[in-house]
């Protein structure tokens, strides 16, 4: 049952345009949900962690060994299961603002796949971890 849904968001995020996929540090927009992925390279990491608190979601993508992964498929639904974002990153770092609320986050790389469930609120930044095993 849960791929279904997995599926049925990630039609819902296609429906409403292709993913998008994010230029180093540049704002981007999809379905009305600003984000901004990258963090490969000092300049990047540093430039990343000067805007962290315009945003309301950091997450930071790792390998089991710490090593920092990019490429990542990253989906969120929203509560409802609606697709919110669905992107694939350009470095360890994947910031979005959402409404407050509660949303589930998928990260996958290589058949390894991440599913959290997390609150948002509005203003305060949290930052969320996804450790890939394999990697």
């Amino acid at each position: 049952m849960r791929p279904i849904v997995i599926a049925l968001a990630a039609a819902s995020c296609l429906a409403l345009g292709a993913p998008v996929f994010a230029q180093p540090n540049q704002v981007q927009h999809a379905n009305g949900t600003a984000f901004v992925s990258g963090g490969v390279g000092d300049d990047s990491m540093a430039a990343l962690t000067a805007i962290e608190n315009q945003f309301d979601l950091k997450l930071f993508l790792v390998g089991q060994s710490g090593a920092y992964l990019s490429d990542i498929q990253i989906t969120i639904l929203d509560a409802q299961g609606k697709g919110v974002l669905l992107t694939t990153t350009e470095g360890p770092v994947l910031l979005t603002n959402l409404p407050t609320g509660t949303y589930t986050v998928i990260g996958q790389k290589n058949g390894d796949r991440i599913e959290q469930s997390l609150a948002v609120t509005r203003g305060k930044l949290r930052t969320v971890y996804f450790r890939f095993p394999g990697e």
